[in-house]
């Protein structure tokens, strides 16, 4: 819709002139064809709906309006134009296709920019940080390896069984060969240590990487057996079958 703000604008491309519907009115009618065309455009740019009637009087009036002064040589011109489809008629009104298609373009962003422009996109997700310092780095690396020794339990029983079953599926391939035995006697030591030390506070509150850690300290705090029931220490491994 036209105001008085923007009354005095519209958008054609520079090759309008040169369109082969507007160069069959200037064929027949010269320039003078040519300007009557644009002088039309603007009265229907500064028209509420980019239209005018087509009845024959009011026609009439619109050639006087724009400076014509043979009525029906501009009716002539009127009819070819609608004839090359340079302007169509629409009920008892007519308008230029061209004109009304570039106005509908300008009409939507107004409305738009009325409401605040175009939308904005919704974040769907965030972006993970880049160059952390060096102390969330070592933060996040704790917490990775605290979730990892993590183990929930019931019970002692429960979490002997699955440190045990933990143990099994792990690779501890170096210290079999620092012990000279294999995984299977290194389980079993395990599960003497474990016999143990279930009781204690300090195994109570120790996440299986603690307690594998110090299962190796146990195993290394005795070269031999002491003969005894009673024994807390390490057994002999390597004499260990």
């Amino acid at each position: 819709m036209s105001n008085k703000k923007d009354s005095y604008w519209f958008r054609h491309d520079s090759s309008a002139g040169r369109g082969l519907k507007l160069r069959k009115i200037q064929y027949l009618y010269g320039h003078w064809g040519k300007g009557i065309y644009w002088d039309v455009v603007e009265i229907l740019r500064d028209s509420a709906s980019y239209t005018h009637s087509s009845d024959e009087f009011d026609l009439k009036m619109l050639a006087d309006l724009i400076g014509c002064k043979d009525a029906d040589k501009f009716l002539e011109w009127y009819q070819n134009c609608i004839k090359f489809n340079l302007l169509a008629e629409d009920k008892n009104r007519f308008y230029s296709p061209a004109l009304s298609r570039v106005m509908g373009v300008w009409d939507t962003k107004k409305e738009n920019g009325k409401k605040g422009g175009r939308p904005k996109k919704e974040k769907t997700e965030l972006k993970p940080k880049l160059n952390l310092n060096e102390t969330e780095l070592k933060a996040n690396q704790k917490h990775k390896i605290t979730e990892h020794n993590r183990i929930e339990y019931n019970s002692i029983d429960n979490k002997i069984e699955k440190i045990l079953k933990r143990f099994s599926e792990t690779d501890y391939k170096q210290n079999e060969i620092i012990y000279k035995t294999n995984k299977d006697v290194l389980t079993k030591h395990l599960t003497r240590f474990l016999e143990i030390k279930k009781d204690s506070d300090e195994f109570r509150n120790k996440q299986y990487g603690n307690i594998i850690s110090w299962f190796w300290n146990w195993c290394n705090s005795t070269s031999q057996p002491k003969q005894t029931n009673q024994n807390e220490s390490a057994p002999w491994i390597a004499g260990s079958k």
